[in-house]
This record gives structure tokens, sequence and C-alpha cells, in this order.
């Protein structure tokens, strides 16, 4: 896989560069080699989110690549960065020639100076309304916490009082996210959750046992 990245980044460079020459510095585009997804930016043109080559992938990007496989590429969906940029973004997904989904090429364009002008001229302001939430780092630690702190907000239970279906719950929430892609989110959420590894493991085979008809495999994803 990793030289089939390797092409496509030969390949896509001056595709990459070409798209940023002409949007300008409001453009980014990141080449991601997903089977990586802790360093997955191999190459990026451009600087929107302030990333970098060795960075991580994002959340929205672990949860769709839990359903890569079936996963439509993402076009034109606006988001907005935690330093309050406005994006419309695409995503889209690079397969090898067995059809397996290896790579994305991202398109980031911060759009807020446009919405800004829009403003100015119209006199009224413009609510953005944003598609998904994504959140940007170069670090895995920051997407992991972002994806425990929305998982125990959906499971209102303080992980000291939580009882075994409360844990599940929360361990379901984190596997649809993608977060068990990370090697690092098993040690993390044992942590939070005030369980062993061992435990969180068990937890993960009950989720995923419930997801799938009966018989099938573990599937794409499985925490390592």
């Amino acid at each position: 896989m990793g030289q089939d990245i390797d092409r496509l980044k030969t390949t896509l460079r001056p595709l990459m560069a070409g798209i940023v020459a002409a949007f300008g510095n409001h453009c980014e585009v990141v080449l991601h080699d997903l089977t990586r997804p802790e360093r997955s930016i191999v190459w990026i043109e451009g600087n929107v989110t302030g990333r970098r080559v060795g960075g991580t992938l994002t959340d929205l990007g672990l949860a769709k690549l839990r359903l890569s496989d079936t996963q439509a590429d993402l076009l034109g969906y606006v988001t907005q960065t935690r330093d309050g940029k406005v994006l419309r973004s695409s995503s889209m997904f690079l397969r090898d020639g067995k059809g397996s989904v290896i790579g994305a090429l991202c398109i980031n364009l911060d759009i807020t100076a446009l919405l800004g002008i829009r403003e100015y001229a119209l006199g009224v302001s413009t609510p953005v309304t944003q598609d998904v939430a994504e959140t940007f780092s170069d670090k895995p630690a920051d997407i992991l916490r972002q994806l425990v702190q929305e998982a125990l907000q959906a499971v209102p239970t303080p992980p000291k009082l939580m009882r075994k279906r409360d844990r599940l719950e929360v361990v379901a929430f984190l596997d649809r996210r993608g977060a068990f892609l990370l090697r690092s989110a098993v040690p993390l959420v044992s942590r939070v959750l005030g369980t062993s590894r061992y435990t969180l493991y068990n937890y993960l085979r009950q989720v995923r046992a419930g997801a799938r008809p009966p018989g099938a495999g573990a599937g794409q994803g499985e925490a390592r």
C-alpha cells in the first residue's frame, strides 16, 4: 500500500499545487494515507488549517474511514476550524487497483472573507450553517480528546458512576466515530472509563458483535 500512496503522491502533487495556485492562499489541499490514520498526511499544499506532513486524520475523516468501503465522496460541505475560519471542503477517497480505499484527497477553501464581503455588501449578517463538525489538528491526542468529550456528553452519567451498559454506550459511540482506528485510543479510553484494557477490548467486541449480522467477521478497523 505504501507504494500505491507514493505513486499517488508523485502523480497528485502537481495537481495539488495547481489547485492552490488557482484559488490562492485561502486554499489548502491535503493528501492522506488512510492506512496510517495517526500520521496520515503525506503531502500538503497551502496552509489553511495549520497542519503539516505527518499530521493525523480529522475526527470526521476517522468516522468516514470506518465506513470507507461504502462511503461516498464528501463534496462541498461547510465546516469550521477552532479559530473561527469557515471552510467549504471536499474529501475524495482514493482506491487501489482492487477497489480498496487507501487514501483521500481533501480540499479546504477558507470562505470567511467572502462571507464578510457579502455581509458588508448586503448590510446584513450571514449566519453560518455548519454541515458537519470537524476537528483539525496534527496531534492524535487532540482528536481523541474531542471524541471522548463528545461521547461523555452523549452519556450523561459520570464515568465513576457508570454501569456496564453506560460504558458500552460510550464505546459504541467512539467506535462509530472511528476512534479505535487510532492506536492510542484504547489506553486513553480505558483510563477515562476506569477499566482495564482487557475489559475495554471485551466491550469493543460486544459492541461490534451486536452491530453486525450473526456469523459476520470483525471487519475493518479492529482496534490494535
